[in-house]
């Protein structure tokens, strides 16, 4: 089957503009460029956050596992679905859609469950009137934590082949936000479900629609950019 395509005169073609065409390209970028740069986001933006805003109040009524352990487990779940959409950027390595249904629904869960985790330890509830200040200041920050976050991974998967830029937006975006939440529930003084699930998770889910809204943008680019070559001599 092979000797007979490689006759068709369209495939000779193809086989002679693909020869053409071919030039030194850069090293793909690996994993490692994403883990250092969190390595030094998470605890310079921390201790950052900490020095301006200080540690949540209740950090002693948490306790060490309620505070610093879950959102260790945050953290380490929102950077793996970081690096995992690295794989996106090379051919045959794509993620399946069941397995990006079930890596959503894991991260989701799991800051449900974190949410739920700590009102149960901490019942702190947001004074009255108070609600829409503390929801917007808590949302700010965690769009934009979780917006450089992204905004990197993106940057990375941009240099490789993806081939599904909506995956690496949406899977991306939740990584980046579950790292941020991850970080900033450190500070949070509130462990009001309203709170959590109006501030928070819509901060998360911001910075998801923000990962597909650049997927669409670089798809586009990308056809645009094909259109223009397809219509040069």
């Amino acid at each position: 089957m092979s000797s007979r395509i490689e006759h068709i005169p369209a495939f000779e073609s193809l086989q002679a503009q693909i020869e053409g065409d071919l030039q030194p390209v850069r090293p793909l970028a690996t994993t490692r460029w994403l883990v250092g740069f969190l390595v030094f986001f998470v605890p310079i933006s921390g201790t950052w956050l900490w020095w301006t805003r200080g540690l949540r109040g209740d950090y002693e009524s948490l306790g060490g596992t309620w505070l610093w352990g879950l959102s260790a487990v945050e953290l380490v779940l929102g950077t793996l679905l970081l690096i995992w959409i690295l794989r996106e950027a090379i051919p045959g390595r794509s993620l399946s859609w069941q397995g990006m249904q079930g890596m959503a629904a894991t991260g989701l869960g799991l800051h449900v469950v974190i949410t739920l985790a700590t009102f149960a330890k901490s019942p702190l509830i947001v004074p009255d009137g108070m609600q829409w200040m503390y929801g917007l200041y808590c949302f700010r920050f965690e769009v934009v934590l979780g917006s450089l976050c992204l905004l990197f991974t993106l940057w990375l998967s941009r240099r490789g082949l993806t081939t599904r830029p909506r995956r690496v937006g949406l899977l991306g975006g939740l990584g980046a936000g579950l790292t941020a939440d991850a970080i900033w529930r450190l500070l949070c003084p509130y462990s009001d479900l309203g709170h959590a699930f109006g501030a928070h998770m819509s901060g998360i889910l911001t910075v998801v629609l923000g990962g597909l809204a650049a997927a669409f943008v670089w798809e586009g680019w990308r056809a645009k950019a094909w259109r223009s070559r397809s219509s040069q001599p």
